[in-house]
C-alpha cells in the first residue's frame, strides 16, 4: 500500500479511537435508527381500534361483529350509542374505523338487501387502504356464508353453487406478506449511507476546524490520498455497522 495513504489511514484510526463520542455515535445510532424506522416504515395492519354502533342488536348483527372480532385486523374497542359519538371517536383519534348496523338489519338480511356502513379514518392512506380491503373481504366472506346457509335451509345443496373459477395463490419468499421483510433491507442501506457520509464529511471538516488541513496540504500527500485515507477507516466502521444491523434485523424483525 502507498506509504502516504497508509499514514493517513493510521492517523484517522488513532483519532477515531481517541474520540469515543464519535465512535459511540457511529456504532449505536444505526441500531437506534433501525428500531425507529423498522417499526414506523411498515404497512402491516393489526388490531385497528374499531367502534361499533349496533342499532339492531340481533343475532345476525352479532354474527357479523364476531366475524370482524375474529380477524386480526380489527379490535372492537368502543361501543357507540349514536352517529355523533361514532364521529367524535374517529375525529379524536380514539377509533380508526367504525361499523354502523341499521335497526332493520335482520329484516333486510332476510330480504337480501341488508347494508351496513363502514367508516374509516383515511388520514393514513397506506394503512387505510389495507384496512378497507380487509373490511371488504370480511364482509364478503360473511355474506357468502349467509347465502350458503340460506340455501341449506331451503333444501338446496350449497356444493352445487361453487364458483366456476377458483384462484389458488402461492406467495414465494415472503409467504406471510410481512412488510418489514421488504422494508428493513432498504432501511439498513439508508442508515449506512447516511452514517458513513456524515462521519466522513465530519472527519474532513474537523481537520479544517483544527487548522491541521493546511499542514496536510503542504506535505507530499496528494488530494486523492487524503480523501481516500479519510474514507477507508469509516468504510471499516460501516462494515461493522452492517454486521450488527443485519444481525439485529434478522433476529429481531425476523
Amino acid at each position: 500500500m502507498n506509504t502516504r495513504l497508509a499514514s493517513i489511514i493510521r492517523k484517522e484510526f488513532i483519532q477515531i479511537t481517541r474520540d469515543r463520542r464519535t465512535l459511540a455515535i457511529s456504532l449505536i445510532i444505526p441500531i437506534v435508527q433501525l428500531f425507529l424506522l423498522g417499526y414506523s416504515a411498515t404497512t402491516d395492519i393489526r388490531n385497528v381500534p374499531l367502534a361499533v354502533y349496533d342499532q339492531c342488536r340481533c343475532a345476525e348483527s352479532r354474527l357479523l361483529l364476531d366475524a370482524y372480532r375474529a380477524a386480526d385486523y380489527f379490535k372492537l374497542a368502543y361501543v357507540a350509542g349514536s352517529n355523533d359519538e361514532v364521529r367524535d371517536l374517529i375525529e379524536q383519534g380514539e377509533a380508526r374505523a367504525a361499523i354502523v348496523i341499521p335497526p332493520d338489519y335482520d329484516a333486510a338480511l332476510l330480504e337480501g338487501r341488508a347494508q351496513v356502513a363502514f367508516l374509516l379514518d383515511g388520514s393514513d392512506a397506506s394503512a387505510g387502504s389495507t384496512a378497507l380491503a380487509a373490511a371488504t373481504l370480511i364482509g364478503q366472506e360473511q355474506a357468502t356464508a349467509l347465502m350458503l346457509e340460506k340455501l341449506a335451509r331451503s333444501g338446496i345443496d350449497p356444493d352445487n353453487f361453487q364458483p366456476p373459477l377458483e384462484v389458488r395463490t402461492t406467495v414465494w419468499y415472503n409467504p406471510d406478506l410481512v412488510s418489514s421483510h421488504f422494508m428493513i433491507p432498504g432501511v439498513i442501506g439508508m442508515i449506512l449511507f447516511a452514517i458513513t457520509s456524515i462521519l466522513t464529511a465530519t472527519a474532513i471538516v474537523r481537520e479544517r476546524e483544527r487548522g491541521t488541513i493546511e499542514q496536510l496540504i503542504v506535505t507530499p500527500i496528494r488530494p486523492w490520498e487524503l480523501v481516500v485515507g479519510k474514507i477507508l477507516p469509516y468504510v471499516v466502521i460501516a462494515l461493522i455497522d452492517t454486521i450488527e444491523v443485519l444481525a439485529i434485523g434478522h433476529w429481531w424483525f425476523g
